[in-house]
């Protein structure tokens, strides 16, 4: 699109019309879609930033002030989105091996010390506690991958969803347990 084409797109947007949403997306979600496939290396992370990154964008349109071409504009809030995704991995992958030792934990608890079995036994019913607290999809999916050790691949047999359901709904699920575990949230 031309300078011109695009003020005259984003106008059109602010105006709430739809041709010139589909527009915006015909246009430019292959760029951002492969732009996050190539920093996911996860096609259904993928997709679901790429949404994400057009949400995001009708959500802020009034905030774009043309310095930079549209196309310029959407991969900004596309990185910007990934980069959120990233620290939320971060926070998830620490919170998979908290999980991980405290299982272990509990399983090699010394029975000889009675003060390292109490304090595994506290650390797991603090993670017990914050499970409960979970909505029963949740604690699922959650029971599947972290406790049986299922993959995403043969949770989805068991639950009859898509797989990238499964990894999305683990991902909230891991959300509202890591903010239990903090504090942030009450039940």
């Amino acid at each position: 699109m031309r300078r011109r084409e695009e003020r005259q797109t984003i106008r059109q947007l602010r105006q709430g019309r739809r041709d010139a949403y589909e527009a915006i997306i015909c246009r430019h979600y292959a760029a951002i879609y492969r732009f996050l496939a190539y920093l996911t290396y996860d096609s259904g992370l993928a997709e679901e930033l790429t949404q994400e990154t057009f949400a995001a964008a009708w959500a802020g349109v009034d905030s774009y002030r043309g310095r930079a071409s549209l196309g310029t504009w959407l991969h900004r809030i596309a990185y910007r989105k990934f980069i959120d995704a990233k620290r939320g991995l971060e926070r998830d992958a620490h919170l998979k091996d908290r999980l991980k030792e405290h299982a272990r934990e509990a399983l090699d608890a010394d029975a000889s010390n009675p003060l390292h079995r109490l304090a595994a036994d506290e650390e797991c019913r603090l993670v017990q506690e914050a499970m409960l607290k979970l909505e029963s999809s949740e604690y699922l999916v959650v029971l599947l991958h972290y406790i049986e050790g299922l993959s995403f691949r043969e949770m989805t047999g068991i639950l009859d969803e898509p797989v990238g359901t499964v990894k999305w709904r683990t991902s909230r699920a891991l959300k509202r347990l890591r903010q239990y575990l903090t504090g942030g949230v009450k039940r």
